[in-house]
């Protein structure tokens, strides 16, 4: 959680790739790709710190929630993605910025998924 030009945001990034079966361990996919427990109890820490409060949220994947209207079911979720529908569900913030799944599209107002374009927030 940090603050720029006075609005406040909270980051995190990994996501699961969806092309592991092509890929090769140690070479083109690494299991670090999804944050450790550990790092995910220090994003905990930090909301709460913050009052669970924040502007925007930029990750990399989505909610649980958000991944099943974008996959229609095609997608699966891990415990990043339930994790970050933890979040989802506990913090007050504005937008949630996230660019994974390679479109471009505003879900429940709130949700932007941006691949193809950048969006200025401050």
């Amino acid at each position: 959680v940090f603050s720029l030009e006075g609005r406040r945001f909270f980051t995190m990034g990994g996501a699961s790739s969806h092309d592991r079966t092509y890929r090769l361990e140690g070479k083109s996919w690494w299991p670090e790709e999804l944050p450790s427990d550990g790092e995910m109890a220090g994003a905990l820490a930090n909301l709460e710190g913050a009052g669970w409060q924040v502007d925007y949220v930029i990750t990399h994947c989505a909610p649980s929630s958000i991944v099943d209207i974008l996959g229609n079911g095609g997608y699966v979720h891990d415990h990043l993605t339930d994790f970050f529908e933890e979040v989802k569900e506990r913090a007050k913030f504005h937008y949630w910025l996230f660019g994974h799944y390679h479109d471009n599209k505003i879900i429940d107002d709130r949700f932007v998924l941006l691949w193809e374009q950048m969006v200025q927030v401050v």
